[in-house]
């Protein structure tokens, strides 16, 4: 009787981990999730361009002997740092997104989002490998812009605001920043 019982709460509190959350409990937590992970990318975005161009701009006025070298390696090295820091942001983005349990009314748009969160991530490696080899600064550039990395931005983008418009259908405010401004320094 006592294995029966255990078996009967394991299961109700198995279905009640998984159950759907209200959409103001979704709402909610998205937008507090995408907070953190907007901040946080941001913060890293402005401190790479700002390590970039800083670095730059001192190999250029030190006027030594190889400075062209010396910058495509910097902007290499500066990269593929950031790519790896951003891959670890955006990795623990996908797992508090993938925890969520969203209400039937905004899961197509939920899992169509965390599809192209997970698509941009998962290319970040290649591109990241594509960084480290280039040899000049259009090599890095284009390792960028031409990797599946760059492609699934714009999936992003479009997936981040349909999630939007769909919570918000429902009554609920939400704010995932879907297309941002510059960060506050």
């Amino acid at each position: 009787m006592r294995i029966a019982a255990a078996i009967v709460v394991s299961a109700f509190i198995a279905a009640g981990c998984s159950s759907a959350m209200t959409i103001d409990e979704y709402s909610s937590d998205l937008s507090e999730i995408a907070e953190t992970y907007v901040v946080e990318s941001q913060n890293l975005s402005y401190d790479y361009q700002s390590s970039v161009e800083d670095g730059v701009r001192a190999i250029v006025e030190s006027g030594q002997d190889g400075a062209q070298e010396s910058a495509v390696e910097l902007v290499r090295t500066e990269t593929v740092q950031y790519l790896a820091m951003l891959s670890d942001a955006m990795g623990r983005y996908l797992e508090r997104l993938e925890a969520l349990s969203p209400p039937d009314e905004v899961k197509p748009e939920h899992e169509a989002y965390v599809d192209a969160v997970r698509n941009a991530y998962e290319a970040i490696p290649e591109a990241r490998d594509t960084v480290a080899g280039a040899t000049s600064l259009d090599d890095v550039q284009y390792a960028l812009t031409a990797s599946g990395f760059a492609d699934g931005q714009l999936r992003w983008t479009t997936t981040c605001i349909s999630l939007e418009e769909a919570v918000i259908e429902q009554g609920e405010s939400v704010t995932l920043r879907c297309v941002r401004s510059a960060p506050e320094q």
